[in-house]
C-alpha cells in the first residue's frame, strides 16, 4: 500500500514551478500537507460517476488552422455519449480542456474555466513523455549510442565524478525510473528540496544508491531532468532548442514555454507548457507511432518500445486498469479493449492514445496545490465513463 501511495497519489508534488513559489506559499503548502491524509490516492479515492448537467455545450469540432475536422458519426463514436461526456466535463471543477480525435481528425473540443485554444497550459509530468521521445530521436541520430549506454559517458564532465562508486546507471534506467537512487516524492518537501536546490543535477547525483539500477521502480522526476541534461550535453543545444528543431517545427508548434532550473538546464521532469491543440498534435504523433502526415518524425521502433511495459504496475485508477510503466508512459488495458498509453501530469493533464483504435484523447486540468487526488480522479472518470466507451 505504501508503494502504491508513492506512485499514484497526488502525483507526488512533482510538477510545481521552481521559480514561482515563494517561501510563504511553501510554508502554507507544508501546513496543508500536514493536515491531509498520508495517502490521498488510495483504492478508496476513485470518484463516483459524474452525471451530465442539464443544457448543452458547444463541443463539436469547427474549422481551425490546426486539424482537419470530422463528425462523431463519421469517425465511429456514439455521439450521445460524447454529448453527455462534454456536459459532465462542464460540471467538473478544475478542468480546462477536452479534445477528442480519431484518425488524426478533430471530432470534439471544448474549453472551461475561461480557458481558450490559444492559452499555454502546464503539462507538468507529461513533459516526461516528451523527453522520452526526444531521447529516441537522439538515439536515432547517433548522439546517444543506445538505451543501454551508461549515463556516466553522457553527462557533462563536472557531474560524472559524482557517479564514482555507484553501480552503472543506463539511459533506460532513467527512462523507466529505476535508477536506484534513494528518493521520495510522496511529500511536497521531497520534490521541493530537489527542484529548489542550487544545482538540481548535482542534488540527485549525490543521493545514495540504495537499489541496483534496473531493479526497482521509484517515481523520480529528477531522473528525467538528468535526461534533459544529457540531451543538452550530447546535442550541443538546450533541450527546448533541440525539441524545437526535431519535434516542434515538423509539427508546426511555435508557441511554448519551458522552465529552466537553477543548474541552467530545462526542467525535464515537469517544465513544458503548450496549447491544448499543440499537445494534441503530440498525442496524434504518438498514436500514429511517430508519423505526422507523410513524415516519420519519430523512430517507429522507439515509439513502440517506449509504450511497452518495463515495470509491471497493476492498479485501477478511476476505472482505468493500469498495467505498468514504460519509458515516460503509464500503460493501460481495459478488459477486452486494445492497449493504450497514458501521459499523466499533476492535477489531471492526461494524454491518452490507443493506436489500434486510432484514438487520441486529451483532458487538461489545473495543476493546483490542494484536492489534487479527487480532481485527478474526477477528470479520469470522464474518460473511463464517457469518452473511451464512446468508441464504437
Amino acid at each position: 500500500m505504501q508503494l502504491i501511495c508513492k506512485i499514484f497519489s497526488i502525483q507526488n508534488f512533482k510538477h510545481f514551478s521552481a521559480n514561482s513559489i515563494s517561501f510563504l506559499r511553501y510554508s502554507l503548502w507544508c501546513l496543508t500537507l500536514f493536515c491531509l491524509s498520508a495517502c490521498g490516492g488510495s483504492d478508496q479515492a476513485d470518484s463516483a460517476a459524474i452525471s451530465p448537467v442539464s443544457g448543452t455545450i458547444s463541443w463539436r469540432a469547427s474549422d481551425n488552422p490546426v486539424f482537419p475536422v470530422s463528425t462523431a458519426a463519421a469517425e465511429g463514436f456514439n455521439e450521445s455519449m460524447l454529448e453527455q461526456g462534454y456536459n459532465a466535463a462542464r460540471a467538473t471543477p478544475g478542468l480546462f480542456a477536452v479534445l477528442v480525435l480519431r484518425r488524426g481528425r478533430l471530432v470534439g473540443e471544448a474549453y472551461f474555466s475561461g480557458r481558450k485554444s490559444t492559452d499555454l497550459l502546464h503539462l507538468r509530468s507529461v513533459t516526461k513523455t516528451v523527453i522520452s521521445h526526444l531521447i529516441g530521436v537522439a538515439i536515432s541520430q547517433g548522439k546517444i549510442q543506445s538505451l543501454q549506454q551508461p549515463i556516466s559517458e553522457l553527462l557533462p564532465q563536472r557531474y560524472r565524478v559524482l557517479l564514482h562508486g555507484k553501480a552503472p546507471i543506463t539511459v533506460a534506467d532513467l527512462l523507466s525510473m529505476r535508477s536506484g537512487f534513494a528518493w521520495d516524492e510522496s511529500t511536497l518537501a521531497g520534490f521541493e528540496h530537489w527542484v529548489m536546490s542550487a544545482d538540481p543535477t548535482r542534488y540527485v547525483l549525490e543521493q545514495a544508491q540504495t537499489q541496483l539500477p534496473g531493479t526497482e521502480f521509484r517515481y523520480n522526476s529528477a531522473n528525467f531532468h538528468l535526461l534533459s541534461v544529457i540531451l543538452n550535453e550530447q546535442t550541443g543545444m538546450a533541450t527546448r532548442d533541440y525539441a524545437r528543431q526535431v519535434l516542434f517545427v515538423p509539427l508546426g508548434i511555435s508557441n511554448f514555454r519551458w522552465e529552466k532550473l537553477k543548474d541552467g538546464y530545462d526542467n525535464g521532469g515537469a517544465g513544458l507548457e503548450l496549447t491544448a491543440r499543440d499537445l494534441a498534435k503530440l498525442g496524434v504523433l504518438w498514436q500514429q507511432q511517430g508519423r505526422w502526415g507523410s513524415q516519420q518524425v519519430l523512430n517507429q521502433a522507439y515509439v513502440m518500445t517506449s509504450a511497452s511495459v518495463q515495470q509491471p504496475r497493476s492498479r485501477t485508477f478511476a476505472g482505468l486498469s493500469i498495467s505498468g510503466y514504460g519509458y515516460g508512459w503509464w500503460l493501460f488495458k481495459q478488459s477486452s479493449q486494445p492497449a493504450g498509453q497514458l501521459a499523466w501530469g499533476y492535477g489531471g493533464q492526461f494524454v491518452m492514445t490507443i493506436p489500434e483504435q486510432e484514438l487520441t484523447l486529451l483532458l487538461m486540468a489545473n495543476n493546483q496545490t490542494t484536492d489534487v487526488g479527487p480532481q485527478e480522479n474526477a477528470v479520469m472518470q470522464l474518460a473511463t465513463q464517457w469518452f473511451l466507451p464512446a468508441v464504437q
